[in-house]
């Protein structure tokens, strides 16, 4: 099964288009019982996470705090040692590419 790639920076959008794009999106793709999703972001020119970076994971993540999505990888963390990151790239194989690279500028979402 492929997961869907959504890029919310595409564009050079600000910070609160981004995140409109991103919340939408979501909802949308929950309804048309989509099951991953991989959140380009980016992180910014700065080296420490721009802007849409730290909104869109902080979004995310409060997502998953309240059971709004199953789980919430940062593209850092998705790796061999991530119980969960394995688990959604069995289920999802075209994600395995994410595995052999450490991607702050992704975040993939399991709705």
């Amino acid at each position: 099964m492929k997961y869907v790639e959504l890029n919310i920076k595409q564009n050079m959008p600000l910070a609160d288009e981004a995140m409109r794009y991103l919340q939408d999106s979501i909802a949308r793709l929950k309804r048309d019982k989509c099951e991953c999703v991989l959140v380009i972001h980016g992180y910014g020119s700065s080296g420490k996470g721009g802007v849409i970076c730290k909104k869109a994971r902080q979004w995310l993540k409060a997502q998953e705090r309240n059971g709004k999505v199953k789980a919430v990888i940062f593209g850092e963390d998705f790796t061999l040692f991530n119980f969960k990151a394995l688990e959604l790239k069995n289920k999802h194989s075209n994600l395995e590419q994410l595995l052999r690279v450490c991607n702050n500028g992704v975040t993939v979402v399991e709705l």
